[in-house]
């Protein structure tokens, strides 16, 4: 036994397209609102460094709280969605010089960066020369943003922590 068709309300065109252009818009501009052309940088720069979404949402302090499924969304909008790509992409071109030099002083340290930061002895006294030759040494491994004294502050944060090879 079949049950009949009915023929489902057909919404005038006018209306239809008014509802199609209206959602659009509404997502990308309420995610402009809150995700600042540093943030998306910023967010970038440490995922590219981490390759790990859920160390970013713990380690990186962004203009506003963000929790981790927002941070999933972003990325992924990023990534896949082609209007918040192009005016993500826009807004960031925009920021100044020096704004993007702060931002990118403060990328995560990658897993690899700290392995070697982690092989100088806590015993020893390392000169900025110390974390100099580091970067000189492995210029593949360090963001490329890295001072000798940025690496300096890490390798004192590692050792007060006790994150250091030779200690317990």
């Amino acid at each position: 036994v079949s049950a009949p068709v009915v023929p489902s309300p057909v919404p005038t065109p006018g209306l239809a397209k008014r509802m199609k252009k209206s959602k659009q818009p509404l997502q990308v501009t309420k995610d402009l609102g809150r995700w600042k052309p540093a943030d998306d940088l910023l967010l970038i720069n440490a995922v590219l460094q981490t390759n790990d979404l859920t160390s970013v949402h713990l380690g990186v302090k962004f203009s506003c709280r963000f929790n981790l499924r927002e941070i999933q969304e972003r990325w992924y909008a990023l990534l896949y969605d082609p209007i918040i790509s192009k005016l993500a992409c826009q807004a960031m071109r925009q920021l100044h010089p020096e704004a993007i030099a702060a931002i990118q002083s403060k990328v995560l340290f990658s897993k690899a960066e700290e392995q070697l930061l982690n092989k100088v002895g806590s015993t020893s006294q390392p000169t900025l020369d110390t974390f100099q030759d580091l970067l000189h040494k492995h210029p593949d491994v360090f963001y490329p943003s890295r001072t000798a004294k940025a690496l300096q502050l890490h390798w004192q944060l590692m050792k007060q922590y006790y994150l250091l090879e030779d200690q317990t």
